[in-house]
């Protein structure tokens, strides 16, 4: 690890930004609720890339353009959670992503389970999925998500295949942090012994986070539990994990489903690391790994 790393990492674990994960549903709900109450995003002029900025299904969609484009287009799933927008690191990525890509970033601001359930956040992603199929045609599209936005985007693929959609899968699928509700499927010892060196998240929240995410309704499994959905026909499945977050003990549940369905996989572990590591260009180790989630993505 860095000394970088390890210096931000001691003024995360001061922070004590974990006691929030342990807060009863409504009382994470109001703070959520306060931080989307927050400025939303001021898009700038900038010489190099241009911005469509409109509403889809009700919600925001920003459509970030080249303008030295190249074929192709890469849907930005922020995390949060379910519960909170994105920040202004997750714009800061997709900009520039499009700029080393050349390719259009849709950075959509998806259903969250606030007042809504999980369904509709599936739903709603899907649709404009959809439309990036339509308005792409051939061209390759990937998928990137972060935490709660690299489960949709796995769950995305899941989605396709229980509907039996006819609609092509991504070139390929990029999940930082993808996790799940808590189950009898996990290593229970192992989850808890992470969870002693994880400095953001706080595994009892995984089941806060389900009664957030269903409202008491029936939800098809594969979204509460996407480790357990049909991986048939994925494509080149990347997952990132922190060694040192909590939510790494649900990479051996994915690697047993996407081998069961013969999908092609890489996981990429960052020894030490936290949470959603690539997403942080500020200490060396996540500023590689966004270099290489770039070049995937080209």
């Amino acid at each position: 690890m860095s000394v970088s790393y390890k210096v931000i990492a001691g003024l995360v674990r001061a922070l004590r930004i974990k006691k929030i994960f342990l807060l009863p549903k409504d009382k994470i709900l109001n703070y959520a609720r306060r931080q989307n109450q927050k400025p939303s995003f001021k898009l700038k002029y900038e010489a190099d890339i241009y911005y469509e900025d409109r509403t889809f299904l009700s919600q925001r969609l920003i459509v970030i353009h080249s303008k030295n484009k190249n074929p192709g287009a890469i849907l930005y799933l922020f995390g949060g959670g379910y519960i909170t927008n994105p920040d202004k690191r997750d714009l800061s990525l997709a900009k520039k992503i499009c700029r080393e890509t050349g390719k259009d970033v849709w950075f959509y601001f998806y259903p969250l389970c606030i007042d809504k359930t999980i369904v509709e956040t599936y739903s709603a992603t899907v649709e404009v999925y959809e439309d990036m199929v339509n308005t792409y045609g051939e061209e390759p599209i990937s998928l990137l998500g972060f935490s709660s936005g690299a489960s949709l985007a796995l769950g995305l693929g899941l989605y396709i295949n229980s509907n039996k959609l006819n609609l092509k899968m991504p070139r390929e699928i990029i999940a930082s942090s993808a996790g799940g509700c808590l189950s009898q499927d996990l290593d229970m010892e192992r989850l808890k012994e992470l969870n002693k060196k994880d400095i953001i998240v706080d595994y009892k929240y995984f089941d806060t986070a389900r009664e957030i995410m269903t409202k008491g309704e029936s939800i098809p499994d594969y979204m509460l539990y996407p480790y357990r959905g049909d991986f048939s026909n994925f494509p080149m499945t990347y997952l990132y994990y922190g060694s040192y977050e909590v939510i790494y003990a649900f990479a051996p549940l994915f690697e047993e489903s996407l081998k069961k369905y013969g999908a092609p996989y890489k996981i990429i572990v960052g020894e030490g690391l936290c949470h959603c590591y690539p997403l942080l260009s500020i200490f060396p180790e996540g500023k590689e790994a966004q270099e290489k989630i770039i070049n995937i993505l080209m």
